[in-house]
């Protein structure tokens, strides 16, 4: 039972971390002062921009033209495996915090694994890192750049176990080899703050198990302490050289755990002007906005989304329009101001079949239309959804709504 709570509670951070890496800023060794050093003309710094913007294709691109000319690149081939790991998480709706919550689609048994194909793809440029460090590290014992990035190597791998695999006890191999690394690292440069990334994270996570989970967890080797994870992190935030901006967006996970929204915002507002075509970055500022219960600014960053995505804003022509849509209507029904509501239910419902959030989106706004004595158009919406999706809990929902409607009708 310990080794289970304690692999889910890793779980979370672990995929949490992948999350929100997606939606962080320029990669540190673009914002920070000790940085200024570095070309901005970089084409790797180009790619890890086009990464964090989520433009995979653009980014995949630049990584591979680095990697043909300089194939032991060890940044460049830890960023190639993560565009092709974070292209997949993105297509299946990973990259959002709302799936890493209780019951979250991460934690649910089944699912589709990833295809050999793309195992293999991510796997082969892991490896080829992890031969290039070595040979660094056999040369170079104290190799700082080796060891940082054969760290990072673990923790992709990490993800890729936990998100696409549902594994958890794989993925905890690989944390734990993350932290042996950084770990040393630390140790033989004890100014070097980027180990603090995962050490800090490690210490949170475990720090953070209930007492008698903990007493259990320090009996099979775990050991961590809550609040100096944070102090952790904050100091790869603020001194860290590739692990700063990562950091920085981890603790933004954290705070929202904490209750702490403000801070949390704050450091997601910076990341929303740093990485403009970002579009997972609003989200997560609209969910700290409902979370604070400022349903109004809640309701300005879905208006900022949508107008982004009608207009072709670069990088939100690819945004999950019908869950935007939806979201958006739910903020102005809190508000009670049922005409926006309805227009964006109705944009959502209008997006081609498929989707569950057209479906969810049709029962809101037969909700809304049966309210103004729209029945027409009301039991259109559920007849729809009853066909289209019967044995879901939006089709069972339909077809209980025309069960009613016939009732009501009859007795008129």
């Amino acid at each position: 039972m310990a080794r289970l709570k304690i692999r889910r509670f890793l779980g979370w951070a672990l995929a949490g971390t992948a999350c929100w890496l997606m939606a962080g800023a320029v990669a540190s060794a673009a914002r920070s002062p000790s940085h200024s050093s570095q070309p901005p003309s970089d084409p790797v710094a180009a790619a890890v921009d086009d990464f964090y913007n989520l433009q995979f294709d653009a980014a995949e691109k630049g990584l591979d033209a680095w990697l043909e000319a300089r194939p032991n690149g060890l940044r460049a081939l830890s960023y190639r495996a993560r565009v092709s790991l974070q292209r997949e998480m993105l297509r299946r709706e990973l990259l959002e915090a709302r799936a890493y919550g209780e019951n979250g689609d991460a934690f649910r048994p089944g699912g589709s694994p990833a295809g050999a194909p793309l195992r293999y793809e991510i796997f082969g440029f892991l490896e080829r890192l992890d031969a290039a460090a070595q040979t660094r590290l056999k040369q170079n014992p104290g190799d700082e750049d080796a060891l940082y990035w054969i760290g990072a190597s673990h923790v992709t791998r990490a993800i890729y176990y936990l998100t696409l695999e549902r594994s958890s006890l794989q993925a905890l191999g690989e944390a734990k080899e993350a932290q042996k690394y950084n770990t040393r690292l630390l140790r033989l440069h004890p100014d070097c703050a980027d180990a603090y990334m995962v050490i800090g994270t490690y210490d949170y996570v475990v720090g953070s198990l209930p007492w008698y989970t903990k007493v259990l967890a320090a009996l099979i080797g775990y050991h961590g302490d809550r609040a100096r994870g944070l102090e952790e992190l904050k100091r790869a935030a603020d001194d860290g050289y590739w692990a700063r901006t990562d950091a920085e967006t981890l603790l933004s996970i954290l705070y929202f755990r904490e209750k702490r929204y403000a801070n949390a915002i704050g450091i997601l507002e910076n990341l929303k002007q740093a990485y403009p075509r970002n579009f997972v970055v609003p989200q997560e500022i609209a969910r700290g906005r409902k979370a604070q219960s400022d349903w109004r600014s809640a309701a300005r960053e879905y208006d900022d989304m949508i107008q982004k995505h009608e207009s072709g804003a670069p990088g939100f022509t690819q945004m999950p329009a019908a869950k935007i849509y939806y979201q958006a209507g739910q903020v102005y029904a809190h508000l009670g101001e049922t005409e926006e509501a309805l227009r964006d239910f109705l944009k959502a419902a209008a997006l081609p079949e498929g989707n569950i959030f057209v479906y969810r989106s049709e029962l809101a706004a037969a909700a809304i239309e049966m309210k103004q004595n729209h029945g027409t158009e009301a039991r259109a919406r559920y007849e729809r959804v009853a066909r289209a999706v019967p044995n879901t809990g939006e089709g069972r929902t339909a077809a209980q709504a025309l069960k009613s409607f016939t009732s009501n009708t009859g007795s008129r």
